[in-house]
């Protein structure tokens, strides 16, 4: 790798890819369900928390590696590992595709012609290419992109977090507490689903130790930093949004950090919004296909998946893997210019964000296994964090609804039958596992 990653943009890739398009669209989602979604909003943060800090004690006791495979292989073993990696590495770029359709959807603020479902899908595909391509280079040109997306991020949700407060309306807040027609408990809990996927991306630092100055140093402090930077800025620009603009108008609008600006300074603070939101977006997009592409190449590397993942060019890119990703993910925005094939993909987000959950359980359940093999054993401090970590990833499982729940666990399965198929008849220990073998 010709460069190395500093603090600072390792700690802005932390909070734009957990940020990114999530902070723009968000508060729109959220709206439908009322100022109750505040609530789910702390446990959110505290159970992201919790999860950082498990990331960070992982990072630290794994040698073998660094990110989610590594992890949960060296506390679980190889098979929960591979489970891991696929459901990360499939749910990661398809993710990939809602963040690229929402920056073209605030671009179209500009440019009326991308609101044609043809020409959005195509001018996606041509971002996805476009960052793809920029992914290909040295890694200090994307930390430097990266500074300048996240800061073009946090420039209107600093206006709105700071700004807001001047004209907000407590009865706002109050008026529209739930406003739905479910019980509060169950709005609660897919509150918390719904936040969490704001949050996905906190362990992209320990995804690219290898790639850090100090990671000894750097990871655990971007990882962190990152993470309360996020919560912060969510916390602060969610809530003067809805003490700002009145539910109803909220939950109609497409640019929720635009409408509030125009509510605050005028026509031209949208406008300024809707620019920032874009470079954002794109930005955020960068971000996670740099990490899809270090996944697949540490899975290729274990024979997870295919070797072309893990060639390499002059700047130690993973330039095959990115290319075979790109491909997919301008198939499945073709697919979803369809009206129809739009909703099934919006269930398939859905069900990425799922096994998003279970692959932060499963960290969790390593964290539990590494800590307790340790000669000082598992202490109390420790076990609170797991703990509260795990049950947090089984609070947003339980909100995920059963149609979720069913076809997540489908692709799961799919999982393990692929990893049968790939290792049938290799009987060849984990060294993990078996240290004679190491």
């Amino acid at each position: 790798m010709s460069g190395k990653l500093s603090l600072l943009p390792l700690t802005m890739l932390v909070t734009g890819n957990m940020m990114g398009a999530g902070i723009f669209l968000l508060p729109s989602s959220l709206a439908s369900y009322g100022s109750i979604i505040l609530l789910g909003w702390v446990v959110t943060v505290i159970g992201s928390v919790m999860l950082s800090l498990v990331f960070v004690r992982l990072g630290a006791d794994c040698k073998s590696g660094s990110g989610l495979y590594s992890f949960t292989r060296t506390g679980l073993g190889r098979y929960v590992g591979s489970q891991v990696v696929y459901g990360y590495w499939v749910a990661i770029w398809i993710g990939n595709i809602a963040v690229a359709l929402s920056g073209v959807g605030y671009l179209s603020y500009f440019f009326p012609v991308l609101t044609d479902q043809w020409m959005a899908s195509f001018a996606a595909i041509a971002v996805v290419w476009s960052l793809s391509l920029l992914n290909m280079t040295d890694i200090r040109i994307i930390g430097q992109f990266q500074i300048v997306t996240a800061s073009c991020m946090l420039v209107p949700v600093l206006l709105v977090s700071t700004l807001g407060w001047t004209q907000f309306d407590f009865n706002n807040i109050t008026q529209s507490f739930n406003v739905t027609d479910q019980p509060g408990s169950k709005v609660f809990s897919e509150s918390v689903t719904l936040t969490l996927w704001s949050f996905i991306g906190l362990e992209s630092a320990c995804n690219l130790s290898g790639h850090a100055k100090n990671p000894r140093r750097d990871v655990p402090f971007a990882t962190l930093l990152g993470t309360l930077l996020a919560a912060l800025f969510y916390i602060l620009s969610t809530t003067a949004m809805m003490g700002i603009v009145p539910n109803e108008a909220l939950q109609g609008s497409a640019a929720p950090f635009s409408i509030t600006a125009r509510y605050l300074l005028g026509e031209w603070a949208g406008e300024m919004v809707s620019a920032m939101a874009v470079i954002a977006c794109f930005g955020s997009l960068n971000g996670w296909i740099l990490m899809h592409s270090q996944v697949a190449r540490v899975a290729s590397a274990d024979g997870l998946l295919p070797a072309r993942f893990g060639i390499l060019n002059r700047f130690g890119s993973p330039w095959q893997g990115l290319l075979i990703t790109a491909i997919l993910m301008s198939i499945l925005v073709l697919m979803t210019a369809e009206p129809t094939v739009q909703k099934h993909f919006e269930f398939i987000v859905l069900i990425a964000v799922y096994i998003m959950l279970l692959a932060y359980f499963f960290a969790c359940l390593s964290c539990l296994q590494i800590q307790r093999r340790k000669p000082q054993g598992l202490t109390p401090g420790w076990l609170i964090i797991i703990l509260l970590s795990a049950c947090y990833c089984l609070l947003g499982l339980s909100g995920a609804g059963y149609p979720v729940l069913f076809y997540g666990t489908v692709l799961v399965i799919f999982g393990g039958a692929l990893y049968w198929f790939q290792h049938r008849g290799n009987k060849k220990p984990d060294p993990l596992k078996d240290p004679a073998h190491g």
